[in-house]
């Protein structure tokens, strides 16, 4: 599945006022791009993209941008950040990033300003809690997104945090299961203003993205391109190895092994009913010890708990004495239950995917072994 996200770019800086800037960018034939002021302290001039795409005529206008603020004088200092707009919703598929990024310059020239969209319908809210909670569960490991920001940018989760982009709670995250209640997750007891200052603030939904505030201020634009491609990563490969997109009909093993704590009959009696035709009531009492009754309850607990797995009630399947070669009246030990092998679900909404098919949650996978090494040996810097 091809899905080109869009992309905007928010640098801010010291030392320059926005009349200069947009002076500066005027004179060097660059588009798509405007200064204004920021009302953070310490910060003069806040240099905003029009939504672009990943391709090489972004990058040349990041690279032109970045030039140019370095000739005019703009510096950083501990309190500039970089924030990057990913959008809630990937390019329609007939649209290339290079169009969409020409088409969205000239958009916003014409316009002054104006966003251009061409987008098909927007992510799930499973999509965007599942890139949040990859993004905040690494912040604590070695190699995770702390890692990967200098030290003022950090947050450790433990009330140690940065006033600019405050990690979301991780239960808060995973108690939340819309858009609303995404946005309601990174309250934290902040006003609805505050929200906005959030590592990952999703009051932008509103406006059409999704915002990662965290990165410390730089106008380096290999720095800038890398970091905004990380993100588009994560968002890739949750589309693509993680989450079901709701509307195919996708096929499931079984648990080969029973669901069920160790030591108890019912796992038995779940291996006896997990083969090909299942077992007769009669066989998996003689072999467990249990009465008739006993197997008719092990049988709906093993549906239920298949069921709270993610899987339909149809996987136990009911065979009556006529399907298991009997007679009826030859006696109702003699019906049998079987666990289907493999069950075809029909998708209702994007979901994650089960444990045994879902796609690595690491923040590196699907990241190229360029890209990898670059980060690592930024890494290997920051720390």
């Amino acid at each position: 599945m091809t899905c080109n996200l869009s992309v905007g770019f928010e640098i801010e800086g010291e030392g320059i006022l926005p009349h200069q800037g947009n002076r500066a960018l005027a004179d060097a034939g660059i588009q798509g791009w405007h200064c204004k002021e920021d009302g953070s302290d310490g910060v003069d001039i806040e240099i905003m993209s029009c939504p672009m795409a990943f391709c090489q005529t972004a990058f040349n206008s990041l690279s032109d941008v970045c030039g140019v603020l370095e000739t005019i004088g703009c510096t950083i200092n501990v309190g500039c950040g970089l924030h990057i707009h990913i959008g809630n919703a990937p390019l329609k598929d007939n649209v290339t990033p290079e169009q969409y990024t020409k088409t969205s310059i000239a958009h916003f020239v014409r316009t002054s300003g104006g966003i251009h969209t061409d987008h098909a319908d927007a992510f799930d809210a499973t999509v965007i809690k599942d890139v949040a909670l990859r993004y905040t569960r690494s912040a604590s490991q070695p190699n995770g997104v702390n890692a990967m920001l200098s030290k003022s940018r950090r947050d450790d989760g433990n009330g140690n945090f940065n006033k600019w982009a405050r990690l979301t709670s991780i239960p808060a995250l995973e108690a939340a299961n819309t858009i609303d209640e995404l946005i309601a997750a990174s309250s934290m007891g902040r006003s609805d203003y505050s929200r906005k200052y959030s590592a990952v603030n999703f009051k932008a939904w509103r406006n059409g993205t999704v915002e990662f505030r965290q990165h410390q201020g730089t106008i380096d634009a290999e720095k800038i391109w890398n970091w905004a491609l990380f993100l588009s990563n994560l968002f890739t490969q949750t589309l693509e190895t993680r989450v079901s997109s709701g509307t195919e009909t996708i096929v499931h093993d079984t648990p080969s092994r029973a669901p069920f704590r160790a030591g108890g009959r019912v796992i038995d009696q779940y291996n006896l009913m997990r083969v090909a035709g299942g077992c007769t009531t009669r066989d998996i009492m003689m072999i467990t010890g249990c009465s008739e009754g006993s197997v008719r309850r092990g049988a709906t607990l093993i549906r239920d708990r298949l069921e709270a797995n993610g899987f339909p009630r149809l996987a136990v399947i009911q065979h009556d004495q006529i399907s298991n070669g009997h007679q009826y009246g030859d006696g109702t030990d003699l019906n049998g239950y079987e666990i289907a092998l493999e069950v075809t679900v029909q998708g209702t909404g994007p979901k994650l995917l089960p444990e045994n098919t879902i796609g690595n949650a690491s923040i590196w996978a699907g990241v190229s072994d360029e890209q990898y090494g670059w980060w690592q040996a930024r890494i290997t810097a920051l720390a």
